[in-house]
């Protein structure tokens, strides 16, 4: 009884387990990588033209190449060979919206997680099954590139010719191949080619792109054609916005005049595929975005920055000159107030040759650190990782080791102890006794010039959390070009940084101006460790958002104890206790330095940096989230994106004088506002891309989004009220919102 009713209910179920046969064939598995091919249909049947789908699904960080690899890679290749009732040549490949990999300068295009590449294969007689024998010669790669071979098999039958549960996925990414032929919803309006003998560029007009989107431009020429990625140059041509791309490698030299190209537009979930030919450059119809606005009418493209590429290197060069010119004068360069002020005072009454010597010195070791910054972000963009002004405050390793310098020069203030030309080749600027120095030899010939280099150095270093005007330009410009580049920017900021010291150096008697030596010194130096003292405490503050509260504490308090046993060993008399507390005070140093190796760094959260005014509540500030800027801005909706960071001064000195003040919070306060705020006191890959993206590289940076200015209008390092009150009025288009 029991095996007829079995048997009845496979009779019923088998028309269902029929048209349930999966049309796919067995996952062909790799390390990095899984392939197989899926159908549309679980048969031929009446079938002309099978549509199928070669799958790959990839281990994080692995990726497989569009049909254009970019500069480096190659896209997956069918072999038919094998296969029956098929017409393998004849097979269309289609080739879904890639994404844009930069790595090591180099551009490529592909796909990661998981791709299905849609195939359109003609089927030659309907009424016989189709067996398909496919090998799938592909490149996977991630810290490495690995070729591979897949070999897959599947038959289709041809007693059916159902739509099988594979056909959606299928669809899903035939729907993002990009769109062809004519009557496309956007696309070049223009192209033509431009540079000089050192540089060519691509110029391409884009026309009718979606306003809540960035786009991307891949261009397809010969084999031997490489080009970088759109950078937007900020002028419109005939109303359409104009991005360059730098063409990195053209092996014959060619010209691009007249020849023929593909231009694949990305922007959003829109893509479409273009044949163009490249023509000659405009004569007229080009105006600078920011140049459109009439009236009271701002202009609807209103980001404030261009392309790096497009500035004349001259303007450049003099905005990294006064950059860091300006930066001698900015918050976060007062702490080192305390070493200038000492070491003019000691030179005050040496020769003029010494100092000259002293202040030129300084100068060097200011050029040298900026040097060595420079390398070090060169090594970094060559490896990939993310680069910035000031990201090593980032680092807990160097803001302990920092805190740890800044106390010992603190210690040396106080009188706890000299470093003098003797120990450890000028350190700092001792403090020389100018009242008895040796028969025969002027005051302060002693000193060698290490102090005063290290000094230029440790300023240069205590100054890199601060962006200053013009300095995010200059550095913007550099971080976006060539090695080169960064050397050559950095070298004219170190410059301008340095040019006080050189000025002094060049005119010495500014100071044998300066008081000569007396009591006075002693209250001065006091005075001036306290400041020390309140810069190692602000840079444990700092600590302390990268390890944790109680990792910055335990680095404090072995501090606070190598203090204690340094000033022991100052006041004791017995000579045979010097060395040992000096040894104590060396191991509570060492505690302080290999504390933050054994503390928990916080876990994330929301920040909100607003104070309290009053009785006002703090501002709503949202966690950065830079996807929803596009959709909050296409809601008529104003944005604030502000990025800033515990270890960036100029930051706390833009929140308390403009942002927490009464005039700018009553606007920030009003309906339609969002208020996003990105926290990079430690590293962030999301912040680093978003600020890279707008050419920046460090902080601050305040842009407002809105409904006449989508694309963003960049506000200034060093913020004013009327500028963030202005740039949320010209971003909402709203008249009159400052007095509202």
């Amino acid at each position: 009884m029991t095996k007829r009713i079995f048997a009845l209910l496979m009779l019923i179920m088998l028309p269902h387990l029929a048209q349930a046969a999966p049309a796919e064939s067995a996952w062909q598995d790799e390390d990095f990588a899984s392939v197989r091919i899926i159908s549309a249909r679980n048969g031929v049947k009446d079938v002309h033209s099978l549509r199928l789908g070669l799958e790959f699904a990839l281990q994080p960080h692995w990726k497989v190449y569009w049909r254009s690899a970019g500069d480096a890679g190659f896209p997956p290749k069918i072999d038919w060979t094998g296969s029956e009732n098929v017409n393998a040549g004849a097979e269309n490949m289609l080739w879904p919206a890639p994404m844009r990999f930069s790595i090591f300068g180099l551009e490529t295009f592909g796909y990661e997680n998981r791709v299905i590449f849609p195939v359109d294969i003609p089927v030659l007689d309907p009424s016989q099954p189709v067996k398909l024998h496919l090998s799938v010669d592909y490149l996977a790669c991630s810290d490495i590139c690995v070729p591979a071979t897949a070999v897959l098999n599947l038959t289709l039958p041809a007693s059916s010719g159902d739509i099988s549960n594979h056909a959606h996925e299928i669809e899903k990414f035939a729907a993002k191949v990009p769109l062809t032929g004519g009557n496309l919803p956007m696309g070049v309006a223009s192209i033509w080619e431009t540079g000089d003998s050192k540089a060519s560029y691509l110029d391409i007009a884009l026309r009718d792109v979606p306003d809540d989107s960035t786009p991307d431009i891949l261009v397809e020429g010969k084999p031997a054609d490489s080009f970088g990625a759109p950078q937007p140059t900020g002028e419109l041509l005939d109303g359409a916005p104009v991005y360059r791309l730098a063409i990195h490698n053209n092996a014959k030299a060619d010209s691009f005049d007249g020849q023929n190209l593909t231009v694949t537009i990305l922007a959003g979930a829109l893509a479409v595929e273009q044949p163009v030919r490249v023509g000659s450059a405009p004569e007229s119809g080009m105006v600078a975005a920011n140049d459109l606005s009439g009236g009271n009418t701002p202009p609807k493209q209103a980001m404030t920055t261009s392309s790096p590429h497009g500035t004349a290197w001259w303007i450049i060069g003099g905005l990294a000159l006064l950059g860091g010119l300006i930066l001698n004068v900015m918050p976060c360069v007062l702490p080192v107030l305390s070493l200038k002020v000492m070491g003019a005072i000691q030179l005050g009454t040496q020769n003029r040759a010494s100092t000259r010597r002293g202040f030129f010195a300084s100068a060097l070791g200011i050029l040298v650190s900026f040097w060595i910054i420079a390398g070090a972000l060169g090594i970094l963009k060559l490896a990939g990782g993310s680069i910035g002004w000031g990201i090593q405050f980032q680092q807990p390793l160097f803001l302990t080791v920092m805190t740890i310098v800044v106390v010992l020069f603190a210690c040396n203030m106080f009188g706890l102890f000299e470093i003098s030309a003797n120990r450890l080749n000028n350190l700092a600027n001792d403090t020389i006794d100018h009242h008895h120095p040796p028969q025969g030899q002027a005051p302060g010939t002693r000193e060698g010039m290490g102090g005063h280099f290290l000094t230029g150095m440790f300023a240069t270093l205590l100054a890199t959390p601060c962006s200053a005007p013009f300095l995010g330009t200059a550095v913007g410009f550099a971080l976006a070009g060539s090695i080169f580049d960064i050397f050559w920017i950095f070298t004219l900021l170190g410059i301008g940084f340095a040019l006080p010291y050189l000025l002094i150096a060049a005119r010495p008697e500014i100071a044998r101006l300066l008081p000569k030596p007396g009591r006075w010194m002693v209250v001065v130096k006091f005075v001036l460790g306290l400041a020390l003292l309140g810069t190692a405490i602000w840079l444990l503050s700092v600590l302390a958002g990268q390890i944790g509260t109680n990792g910055a504490i335990a680095v404090g308090l072995g501090l606070a104890l190598a203090s204690g046993l340094i000033w022991w060993r100052h006041k004791t008399t017995r000579l045979k206790r010097k060395p040992l507390l000096a040894g104590f005070a060396t191991l509570a140093v060492l505690v302080a330095l290999f504390a933050p190796g054994f503390s928990k760094p916080p876990a994330n959260s929301t920040r909100n940096t607003a104070s309290h005014t009053g009785d006002d509540a703090a501002l709503p500030w949202q966690p950065f989230a830079p996807e929803t800027i596009a959709r909050d801005v296409a809601d008529g909706k104003t944005v604030l994106v502000d990025i800033t960071a515990d270890w960036c001064v100029t930051c706390q000195v833009n929140k308390r004088l403009v942002i927490d003040t009464d005039d700018v919070r009553a606007v920030l306060g009003g309906e339609n506002i969002v208020l996003m705020q990105g926290d990079w006191t430690r590293p962030d890959p999301a912040i680093a891309a978003f600020l890279a993206k707008y050419d920046r590289y460090g902080i601050p940076f305040n842009a407002v989004f809105g409904p006449n200015a989508p694309d963003g209008v960049l506000l200034s390092e060093l913020l004013s009220k009327d500028q963030v009150i202005s740039g949320i009025a010209t971003a909402s288009g709203a008249n009159g919102l400052a007095k509202d």
